[in-house]
């Protein structure tokens, strides 16, 4: 049975993705600081668990003991947070990166599936963005995902590792009430937050170059996502790569559109409360999922009220 060292496994993505790797004959250690992870996730289904820091390189370096391939989710990832205090997802994002690869060299690793991000693209008026599109992150979030996927890929050239970058796009939705997203970053637990406090969901930019002037985003769901990273692990287990894939539905939605849709899931008719821009967010943002489908064989399958949906009820159980 292979091993896969879950870096950030006690994360919303993270969980599901254990569960998923679990479910396909794989077995599982997570590793996690539970500055982001939460132990509701993987207390008594998961018991082999490292709980420390990617910045903590003698930890990482025992984690990596009886592993075959490790999947890297762990990181700071708040736009705005990252403007105001770069040198925090420099140091985690990067330097955490540059700890795994260390640890991964010392005991012989030689695969990863890493976690990155859409926000390595340059902002663009194409109506899809594909992996060779320029990278110009607007955030030193996006940068600090460049920065590791550039690591990943020269070290893992010299080293002789097998690696992927799964360039995720905008993730909702749950397939156990206790694996709910509860980051204070992402828009669908932002909005129920809202409405749990008797207060108007916000959006942040109303004047975009967009068909409703509110931010346009390609949204998946979690289990889609997961199933990619099986995709992406059975690829890196079967030969020595350097890839990169869009991981999204291919489909674009708006802030706008997305609300609504919760209104529908909710049964509950919603205001929302229009704010002035956010720091580092681009206007419209959707993937080209040729790549992946043509080379991995994966394809989304769950639509935008399936995310919404399941959304709503992991967050219903946890009221």
């Amino acid at each position: 049975m292979s091993k896969v060292l879950v870096i950030g496994g006690a994360g919303y993505i993270g969980a599901h993705i254990c569960q998923s790797l679990v479910d396909n004959g794989y077995s599982v250690r997570i590793f996690d600081d539970f500055s982001n992870g939460l132990h509701r996730r993987i207390d008594g289904k998961f018991t082999d668990l490292v709980e420390a820091s990617v910045l903590d390189r003698s930890a990482l370096i025992g984690a990596m003991d009886g592993i075959d391939s490790v999947i890297h989710l762990a990181a700071k990832k708040a736009v705005e947070e990252s403007v105001s205090n770069p040198l925090k997802y420099y140091e985690h994002n990067v330097g955490g990166t540059l700890n795994i690869l260390a640890a991964m060299a010392v005991k012989k690793v030689k695969k990863i599936v890493f976690s990155s991000t859409a926000a390595v693209y340059a902002p663009s008026e194409k109506s899809a963005i594909d992996e060779s599109d320029l990278l110009a992150p607007l955030s030193p979030y996006g940068a600090t995902k460049v920065m590791a996927e550039e690591l990943i890929k020269s070290v893992g050239v010299a080293e002789g590792f097998s690696t992927i970058s799964l360039r995720y796009f905008n993730v909702v939705g749950s397939t156990k009430v206790e694996f709910a997203d509860n980051s204070k970053d992402n828009l669908v637990p932002k909005v129920f937050a809202a409405i749990k406090l008797g207060e108007s969901p916000e959006i942040y930019g109303s004047d975009y170059p967009t068909k409703d002037g509110t931010c346009i985003r390609d949204y998946i769901h979690v289990a889609d996502l997961a199933d990619s990273h099986l995709s992406a692990l059975k690829r890196v287990e079967s030969a020595i790569v350097h890839e990169v894939y869009n991981v999204g539905s291919g489909k674009g939605y708006s802030v706008k559109e997305m609300i609504d849709q919760i209104s529908v899931s909710m049964n509950k008719e919603l205001t929302p409360k229009l704010c002035p821009r956010r720091a580092g967010d681009i206007p419209q943002l959707i993937a080209s999922i040729s790549k992946i489908e043509r080379e991995l064989g994966w394809k989304p399958k769950r639509s935008l009220k399936e995310m919404i949906d399941s959304a709503w009820q992991a967050e219903a159980g946890n009221s």
